[in-house]
């Protein structure tokens, strides 16, 4: 039991002392590619949808909060269409790699989107985001203008380039 909480101690210290890589105050771009689909919960049939969005964030608290705007295109029910609206993301947990930064984070997104056939969708997902490039995640939202679901898994590659860490000694 001595060594268990040791090595918590030992843990928490080098999480404490790794650089904070994640949700700087900079500006990010993804290229978001999803897949899911549009249902009311019923027995009707659920149709596909699927699409690609630009979404661009910047950390307006570092560390914990990114704000910012997503638009894109989507094909449902036979149409390729429009949306966009802003977004927010709030960081859920890093995982440190000792004095090197972090992995990866796991964060909450939120958004309210706006579609060219009438969509008005609210919702978000939970994202893991490995090695600040990649992002996977489950989304939902619900379209309170046709009162049905959007249930989507999504994943995001990051376009914009990382700033350069200065790294203080």
């Amino acid at each position: 039991m001595k060594k268990l909480i040791w090595l918590g101690a030992l843990l928490w210290c080098i999480q404490s002392h790794a650089q904070v890589t994640e949700f700087k105050n900079e500006g990010i771009l993804h290229l978001k590619i999803h897949n899911g689909m549009v249902t009311d919960l019923t027995v009707a049939p659920d149709l596909y949808v699927g699409g690609m969005q630009l979404t661009w964030q910047y950390g307006v608290v570092p560390g914990r909060v990114r704000l910012g705007a997503t638009g894109g295109s989507f094909y449902t029910g036979k149409k390729v269409q429009a949306l966009a609206g802003p977004t927010a993301a709030l960081l859920l947990k890093s995982f440190a790699a000792a004095d090197y930064g972090t992995v990866g984070n796991l964060h909450l997104s939120l958004e309210h989107l706006w579609g060219s056939e009438k969509q008005k969708l609210v919702g978000g997902g939970l994202h893991a985001d490995v090695l600040n490039r990649i992002a996977l995640g489950l989304t939902s939202h619900y379209d309170y203008e046709w009162k049905n679901w959007w249930i989507q898994s999504v994943i995001a590659i990051r376009l914009s380039k990382p700033k350069e860490t200065i790294r203080e000694f």
